[in-house]
């Protein structure tokens, strides 16, 4: 639900309740700045499925997909009040199918990128989509926006694990061996300036596969997460076991402090 917050409304703590009051049922809510000037995509607003796995809160080790999934809206970013509300405009994917055929469009918005076309984009990791996000290019993209993306998902991490440690440190402390995963799907958008907004975390996966495949061809993604996570038992283990551990010794070593690593 989206809703407008006034300057009167915040005059005062008083006017804040009753700004709250009127418009939040009872419940736990988050409440969210809305981002008024996104990232586009060729004009369109859009924000990114991700895929992590958490392997590991103390140290933590969390794995990112290097390919966002976007989700792109049908008809193309108007930010005026008189289109706040527009599903077809705010909807992400795959959105109303009155975006498609019959809702009525007197600004000219409609302007579906359609798979079958080839201009849907599908990944975020190539020419196509560098060329037409805006601000354009694949170095912001990479160096900027990305990078933001990043640090938005370790912040959030490093937050939500203050809870779980005493956890996981009880189970080592007893000598416990354990193995456990959590596969993750966020979704955050950016802004124009590529600083990016972390919008939720889907806990329970939607490992979509080739389900949308015009939009999202992911089969072989997924396919790989049971073997990264160790699901198959690594029956190659045995081929690279001793060059990956000669190889952590010595990025280990490259990154202590002076006077080496013990």
């Amino acid at each position: 639900h989206m809703h407008s917050l006034g300057e009167a409304d915040l005059a005062s703590d008083e006017a804040t309740r009753q700004w709250l009051v009127q418009r939040i049922p009872a419940g736990e809510f988050v409440l969210q700045d809305y981002v008024m000037r996104p990232m586009l995509f060729k004009g369109h607003k859009f924000d990114l499925r991700l895929w992590t796995v958490l392997l590991s809160v103390d140290p933590l080790r969390l794995h990112l997909l290097g390919t966002g999934i976007p989700k792109v809206s049908m008809w193309k970013y108007d930010g005026s009040p008189k289109h706040v509300k527009n599903p077809c405009v705010h909807y992400l994917f795959p959105g109303p199918s009155d975006c498609y055929y019959s809702r009525e469009d007197p600004d000219g918005m409609r302007d579906v990128l359609a798979p079958q076309k080839g201009l849907y984009p599908t990944s975020t990791t190539n020419d196509y989509w560098y060329d037409n996000v805006e601000p354009s290019g694949r170095r912001f993209w990479k160096e900027v926006a990305w990078a933001n993306v990043e640090r938005t998902l370790v912040e959030v991490m490093l937050l939500a694990r203050e809870q779980l440690l005493h956890v996981d440190h009880k189970i080592k402390q007893a000598g416990l061996r354990y193995k456990r995963v959590v596969f993750l799907s966020p979704d955050l958008v950016l802004d124009e300036r590529g600083r990016a907004f972390l919008v939720e975390i889907n806990t329970n996966g939607y490992m979509i596969g080739n389900l949308h495949k015009d939009f999202f061809p992911m089969e072989r993604q997924q396919n790989a997460v049971p073997s990264f996570v160790g699901a198959t038992g690594y029956p190659l283990q045995p081929h690279y076991k001793a060059e990956l551990a000669a190889q952590t010794r010595r990025f280990c070593q490259s990154a202590a402090p002076r006077g080496g690593f013990p």
